[in-house]
């Protein structure tokens, strides 16, 4: 039964069903709404990226290793220029 044993190989370790891929395209469907649907592959990937890195609790934290006092102050300051030089 060669024949039979060779179609049982390709045929057996299909899944049933694919619901890793199927969440996938929920999530996307999520994001790429009927306002939002000129989205490029490229954001849409990074935005994927993101809501699963978020669900997953790794948050970003864009203050991480910041001296806050110091950096925060420097950050005001820099705001206040950039509004004196726009006429602000």
């Amino acid at each position: 039964y060669p024949t039979i044993f060779k179609l049982a190989l390709d045929i057996l370790p299909i899944q049933g069903s694919a619901v890793p891929c199927e969440r996938v395209f929920s999530s996307a469907k999520e994001t790429m709404t009927d306002r939002r649907n000129r989205i490029a592959a490229e954001l849409m990937e990074a935005l994927q990226m993101l809501k699963f890195s978020f669900r997953h609790g790794r948050h970003l934290d864009f203050t991480a290793g910041m001296n806050k006092d110091t950096e925060l102050h420097e950050l005001e300051e820099s705001i206040l220029v950039n509004d004196q030089r726009n006429g602000g």
